[in-house]
């Protein structure tokens, strides 16, 4: 009877080994889920036709991937809301320009072991230093994007004019032009960020900003500057040679470009995809960067997307493993739709075709066109009013500067 009892227990523990065996196989065996946020058009355009979803989990077969799309102009309220329900996305995809809100309410987490696992001497240098706030990155650059110049080959030549190299230059190109019936460049004064992006980018080759940091952290802004009300005055002649409708789409502007109507255009990397196809004759359409200004530089206006983690992130490791993994430089050419952040990317389709050779050379010189802040929105909105008055002629140039500086240095007083 005592062998008997002996044996059942013996059974019994082995079978409960075994069974527990088999649950923590069970449970290794898990996947924890990772969840990324990012826009419908980069779903739809890249992330599902390079099936980044089963790549990466090939390459980390302990997590489940699971994209989750939103329209553009739903990202930063998409984000907000998933933050405040407490369901936080474990990576976003963040627009360049909302990126120091989400830190400034608490959004976003850290994640500066990530960078510090970064070649990060192959980014642009002030890209990455524009995602770090008090001493901690907050996001990456995955997906910039910088302005080169784009002209139409074939009538600037019947104009008698050679490929545009200096502001004065397009000036020049753009009179000639326009008395023959064509417009310069054209751009709606609707968008917020046509004193900053679009017309407005130009500024940058005068080697100034709308606003800049000094050296003591304090927000400046410089359009009280001599540079300022010179470029102020290239650009309202620039306007009398555009289309004056304010509401002028960026679709139509760039389809009057590729139909010939349009001599030159601000030109991102999307509008290879995009415009380059619509030209009848695709040798027309030629790229420059931008034209040096008179203070010898040519500078670039950078957008563009960065990745982040939820503060409230379920799965860090995860989503830290994800944007590693993401940024490596053969992966970013299969996930980002403007330019890779990484230079090396170029070596990988599709960077290393001759559209991106202009872009490769100029974003080492691009630069976001103002310090990201909390109040970049409102800066935009209250200097592209003024901006826009002076370009219709209500305002001269030196008027134009002045009520701009105190607008702005009022809006940067209220964070310095």
């Amino acid at each position: 009877m005592k062998k008997r009892i002996l044996s059942l227990v013996l059974i019994f523990l082995v079978a409960s080994l075994i069974f527990a065996q088999g649950s923590q196989e069970a449970k290794s065996s898990e996947k924890s889920t990772v969840r990324v946020m990012v826009w419908s058009s980069t779903l739809q355009t890249k992330l599902i036709p390079n099936d980044i979803e089963a790549k990466f989990e090939a390459a980390y077969p302990q997590y489940d991937l699971v994209f989750e799309s939103v329209e553009y102009d739903s990202l930063d309220s998409q984000t907000l809301l998933s933050h405040n329900t407490g369901n936080d996305y474990d990576v976003i995809m963040v627009n360049h320009s909302s990126l120091p809100t989400f830190v400034a309410g608490g959004v976003v987490a850290p994640i500066d072991d990530v960078v510090a696992s970064l070649d990060i001497e192959y980014y642009s240098k002030k890209a990455v230093d524009a995602s770090k706030f008090n001493g901690h990155w907050y996001g990456i650059p995955f997906d910039p994007d910088c302005r080169i110049l784009a002209y139409n080959q074939k009538i600037i030549s019947e104009l008698g004019f050679d490929a545009p190299k200096t502001t004065d230059d397009v000036l020049a190109i753009a009179k000639a032009g326009f008395e023959k019936g064509y417009y310069a460049m054209a751009g709606g004064l609707n968008r917020n960020t046509f004193c900053i992006y679009d017309l407005g980018g130009f500024m940058l080759c005068w080697g100034i900003n709308v606003y800049t940091q000094d050296a003591n952290g304090k927000y400046v802004c410089q359009l009280n500057t001599p540079e300022a009300v010179d470029y102020m005055t290239w650009a309202q002649e620039m306007y009398k040679y555009m289309p004056h409708d304010g509401n002028l789409d960026n679709s139509t502007a760039r389809s009057w470009f590729a139909q010939g109507q349009v001599l030159m255009l601000w030109w991102t990397p999307s509008q290879i995809a995009s415009v380059l196809p619509k030209f009848e004759n695709r040798e027309d359409c030629a790229f420059a960067e931008m034209p040096l200004g008179p203070t010898g530089v040519n500078g670039s206006a950078m957008g563009g997307y960065m990745w982040s983690m939820g503060s409230g992130a379920e799965n860090p490791e995860g989503a830290k493993a994800f944007i590693q993994w993401a940024l490596q430089p053969e992966m970013q050419g299969q996930i980002c739709r403007g330019l890779p952040s990484d230079s090396r990317a170029y070596d990988y389709e599709p960077y290393n075709a001759p559209e991106y050779n202009m872009f490769r050379e100029q974003i080492s010189k691009a630069e976001y066109p103002v310090p990201l802040t909390s109040v970049l929105l409102q800066v935009f909105d209250t200097w592209n009013r003024t901006y826009a008055r002076c370009l219709m002629g209500e305002l001269t140039p030196e008027e134009a500067c002045a009520i701009g500086y105190q607008e702005v240095q009022a809006i940067l007083d209220t964070i310095n």
